[in-house]
């Protein structure tokens, strides 16, 4: 069984963090430089987090994701088995579900979790499904639906998720 690690403990391993008050780290994560969380955000066991990394407030870290350098988290998100690439920015009360069926013994099947490439931003109120993978750069609209795979510089919006455009032509119409 994984232990909760105390403050006293948390500021001697990690000195150049800002942990605050009500925030439980397990045992077994590794924290890189600069970590800061806001109160009461719970990291179990088995995290790898990079440089720079915010984790907000209310935030929930289940066991085993892997998050990048420079990566943001907003309040109240449910994050678990995940991996997250650098310069990702997660708003708030984004959900990584981690079941696609209801727990019986004829539906258990072990998706993994989701993927999130380097460079991407998920609107608020967000919900990804088990085992998507979203690609670098893009765009994920507040309220959309992930249900399946994004390709690198999309803009996906709505429930389910469809794509608006590629960020290349945005960019191209502004030029």
């Amino acid at each position: 069984m994984a232990k909760v690690v105390n403050q006293k403990i948390l500021k001697k391993t990690f000195p150049d963090a800002i942990i605050r008050s009500g925030t439980i780290i397990y045992e077994s994560v590794k924290i890189g430089k600069r970590f800061q969380t806001g109160h009461n955000a719970v990291i179990r066991e088995n995290n790898i987090i990079g440089d720079d990394v915010v984790v907000g407030v209310n935030t929930y870290l289940g066991p085993n994701n892997k998050i990048g350098n420079k990566v943001k988290i907003h309040t109240s998100c449910f994050i678990e088995g995940v991996v997250l690439e650098d310069n990702v920015i997660i708003s708030p009360h984004v959900v990584f579900t981690n079941d696609t069926y209801p727990p019986c013994k004829e539906c258990v099947k072990d998706v993994g979790g989701a993927k999130v490439s380097e460079n991407t931003v998920i609107g608020a109120n967000t919900t990804i499904l088990p085992g998507i993978k979203i690609g670098s750069n893009c765009l994920i609209g507040a309220g959309s639906v992930v249900t399946k795979d994004i390709e690198d510089n999309s803009i996906v919006v709505g429930n389910p998720a469809k794509e608006l455009r590629k960020i290349n032509e945005i960019n191209h119409k502004h030029k």
